[in-house]
């Protein structure tokens, strides 16, 4: 091999490719997804040290500067690593495929709105510049989760919006940053009772704890004057689990009608 390929490929001129084929593309938190690294050769041999796929998501903060400006900064967070600890050489033109399979973690969000979730694959590889592939992932609700969107619905409620948000306090969660469902009321008991329900979910296992945070629609000026001191906001918690299906719209119709 002439110096000039071996050049080229340290700057990734004719190196290796990687691709990552997933199985499926859809899969709930907590779910595995499984598929195969695939690695063709390029023009010179190269020496792969190990493969990295972690998944990843986005989410975003607020900042604010010295002059009150405040400004919104997209994030990306490592889910999860993995590695296949691999170590090979790849010849000019060989293909290589490598099964793998991995476990979502229960904190995945869902892909709704902006929030985006992907496995970035990277190829170490010895001596030139690692090669590296981002596939989406389209991550759809749980059972207890769509369980309690479907209840909302039923209630009334549409899902308009969705954020993940960075916070500041953690103890609650392992994750920088909490997903929050918005949903507003278009009929039924509640509707012109509130501004929104703001709904976060938190996969426990076998059980799902569900928090609302509930914006009460002003009325009149004592009305106005708590909104305006954010004092119209009340939280509440449910924890569930498969039993608790059949009487999950009661459920959250009590909890929504006490903080009415």
């Amino acid at each position: 091999m002439s110096f000039f390929k071996k050049a080229l490929g340290a700057v990734g001129i004719g190196a290796a490719k990687v691709d990552t084929i997933l199985e499926t593309h859809h899969a709930s938190p907590g779910e595995e997804i499984s598929g195969t690294v695939k690695i063709i050769g390029g023009k010179v041999a190269q020496e792969i040290n190990k493969i990295d796929l972690n998944v990843m998501c986005n989410y975003t903060v607020e900042r604010e500067d010295s002059e009150g400006e405040t400004t919104t900064i997209t994030k990306n967070h490592t889910l999860a690593k993995f590695q296949i600890n691999e170590r090979f050489t790849i010849e000019p033109g060989d293909e290589k495929h490598i099964p793998f399979a991995l476990d979502l973690a229960e904190e995945t969000p869902l892909t709704v709105g902006q929030s985006k979730t992907w496995i970035a694959t990277n190829l170490d590889i010895d001596m030139a510049l690692d090669k590296s592939d981002r596939d989406y992932l389209h991550i759809v609700p749980t059972e207890l989760q769509q369980a309690a969107i479907d209840a909302m619905e039923a209630l009334g409620f549409k899902l308009y919006e969705s954020d993940c948000e960075g916070i500041d306090e953690v103890s609650f969660s392992r994750l920088p940053f909490v997903q929050e469902l918005e949903f507003k009321t278009i009929t039924g008991d509640f509707h012109g009772r509130f501004d929104e329900v703001e709904v976060v979910f938190f996969n426990r296992g076998e059980q799902l704890e569900i928090i609302f945070e509930i914006d009460r629609k002003a009325r009149g000026f004592k009305g106005f004057f708590a909104e305006a001191l954010d004092l119209d906001e009340s939280k509440a918690r449910l924890l569930i689990d498969e039993s608790d299906l059949e009487d999950l719209e009661d459920a959250i119709y009590d909890i929504l009608e006490a903080n009415c």
